[in-house]
């Protein structure tokens, strides 16, 4: 399957899924002020040494089956917009891959108590 298409299917399943998302290839979807949402989820994806990892697949899984994939960024950043408020941020898991690499951690930053509007996860790789 080609890289256009596999990112065509990425755009389509945000879009029929009807949940704001990033687009596949790293590309953030703007306007982040959706008052029916709940919190966004960002993050960066890095190697043993801390340097960017640039186009790494993320991948976040929702308790109830569904999960959502975009890209990183040239600075190893992601963003999904706010999924729905009736998912809680305990149900969301973030997770990274990449051609050469192996997920190592997953470090998720303390979501402090009440209106949460973005969740922290960081993703560390290693070559191997």
């Amino acid at each position: 399957m080609s890289k256009l298409l596999v990112r065509g299917a990425y755009f389509l399943t945000f879009f029929l899924a009807g949940t704001p998302g990033a687009l596949a290839g790293g590309e953030m979807l703007g306007d982040d002020d959706h008052h029916d949402e709940g919190p966004s989820y960002f993050g960066f994806v890095k190697d043993g040494r801390g340097a960017p990892v640039p186009d790494a697949k993320v991948t976040a899984n929702v308790k109830n089956g569904v999960a959502f994939i975009t890209r990183t960024t040239a600075a190893g950043l992601y963003k999904f917009a706010g999924f729905s408020k009736q998912i809680s941020p305990s149900d969301v898991a973030i997770s990274c891959a990449k051609d050469g690499y192996k997920q190592t951690r997953v470090i998720r930053r303390p979501v402090p108590k009440g209106e949460v509007k973005a969740v922290e996860t960081e993703c560390r790789l290693e070559r191997g």
